[in-house]
């Protein structure tokens, strides 16, 4: 088993274990709370017994049988009394038998017709005290001698037992926490671990595409240091012309790290000017156009926005534009065919940059943005690049205010979208 895999089979079974702790803790939870409401009621059925009792004792009547209390909702328990009922005597036997079975609860009496859901009378009891829910039927004279029923309901009886299964609720909890934490510490360690990646792929690409002009300059300087004046001009001048140019190769590679780290840590200033994106955009066309003709491509601009001001920074705005032509050369297999477009919008001009390349996934585009991120077939990179190029468009795209956006499908080119706000 490899290391990739072995973490993989570390992080699963540290979260499955950890889930399950915590369903075991919301079954015993669950348990916990059946308990404790089942010794509930079984407290409620014997005070009501006992309260029933009194009331046929204190009444003159010892013959009459109390049936069995019955529940019927889970806070309300229903009692057949079968008897009258006198509510003093009631309201007496209610503030002393509930504390004896440390029935504490704020609860509701109601007092109904024999065997009939027509209220007689009802009042709600907190701290051993009742207010009247239904002044009309406690103020009118109860008629002797008829039978009634009596029920009580306990309005706050899952709170009272949720709250003495505290130490449960914590339990559970502290492991509910400790499943959160443990899984922003793998998203985290999951992150670091890709950055690392990225990272050494980053370093080991750029040592390779630096090796390249570095080598070149090296062997153009040594052939003209040992050729010494037995080379001829036009020789020395090809080599001279080779080494200028690894030369400034070497600096814009250099230059595109430092730039993007510079905007990383927002210390890249910014020069901005009222400047015309056409005339940006056609100087970086000229530029760029000699390179795609050697591969027989070609640029066409459609600049037909009527608006294309803007306050921005001339140089990177056409460092950006430049980064995004190279782009679409280099994923263009195919000899580049690439559009520029521009448009006016209510709030500003847009800039479209197509090409007809590889194209991109979804997946890849969730990505292309991001520092070091390079597009690749398969595990081979075979397009050259720091993965800096993008990012540095984002940025520059942000620092002007703007929003940038992509649309691509496999072997169907990409759709750059950069908006501007007008001046």
């Amino acid at each position: 088993m490899n290391r990739r895999k072995a973490y993989r089979v570390v992080i699963v079974s540290t979260l499955v274990a950890l889930t399950g702790l915590l369903v075991v803790q919301v079954y015993w939870f669950v348990k916990a709370y059946d308990l404790h409401e089942k010794q509930f009621d079984e407290k409620v059925n014997l005070a009501l017994r006992d309260l029933s009792s009194q009331l046929l004792t204190m009444d003159g009547d010892s013959t009459s049988r109390i049936d069995p209390v019955t529940k019927t909702s889970s806070n309300s328990y229903y009692v057949d009394f079968n008897n009258y009922i006198d509510y003093h005597l009631l309201d007496s036997l209610l503030k002393t038998t509930f504390p004896e079975y440390n029935l504490l609860l704020p609860f509701e009496v109601v007092v109904y017709e024999e065997r009939s859901m027509n209220i007689t009378l009802g009042a709600f009891y907190k701290d051993g005290v009742a207010s009247k829910a239904e002044p009309t039927c406690l103020e009118r004279t109860l008629p002797k001698k008829s039978a009634m029923d009596f029920a009580i309901i306990f309005p706050g009886k899952k709170t009272e037992i949720v709250g003495g299964l505290g130490i449960w609720i914590f339990s559970a909890f502290t492991f509910l926490a400790i499943l959160v934490l443990f899984g922003f510490v793998i998203i985290d360690l999951s992150k670091q671990k890709k950055l690392a990646e990225v990272k050494a792929d980053f370093i080991n690409n750029m040592t390779h595409e630096l090796q390249t002009p570095i080598a070149n300059i090296s062997i153009a300087s040594e052939v003209l240091r040992k050729a010494g004046s037995e080379i001829s001009q036009e020789k020395a001048a090809h080599y001279a012309n080779i080494v200028y140019i690894e030369n400034e190769r070497l600096k814009s590679q250099v230059e595109q790290v430092l730039q993007t780290a510079r905007l990383e840590k927002g210390e890249l200033s910014l020069k901005k000017d009222e400047v015309d994106l056409h005339s940006i955009i056609e100087e970086v066309i000229r530029n760029f156009q000699v390179r795609v003709q050697t591969r027989h491509g070609q640029i066409k601009s459609k600049l037909e926005a009527l608006k294309p001001f803007i306050s921005g920074d001339r140089l990177h705005l056409a460092n950006m534009f430049y980064n995004l032509l190279d782009n679409a050369d280099k994923y263009s297999p195919l000899p580049p065919d690439i559009t520029i477009t521009t448009n006016n919008l209510d709030d500003g001009v847009v800039v479209t940059i197509a090409d007809k390349g590889v194209g991109m996934s979804r997946d890849v585009q969730r990505y292309i943005f991001d520092k070091f991120y390079r597009a690749s077939g398969g595990d081979v990179h075979d397009v050259k690049g720091f993965g800096l190029g993008l990012t540095y468009v984002r940025e520059i795209v942000k620092a002007h205010q703007g929003k940038v956006s992509v649309s691509s499908e496999v072997n169907r080119g990409s759709r750059f979208e950069l908006h501007f706000q007008n001046t």
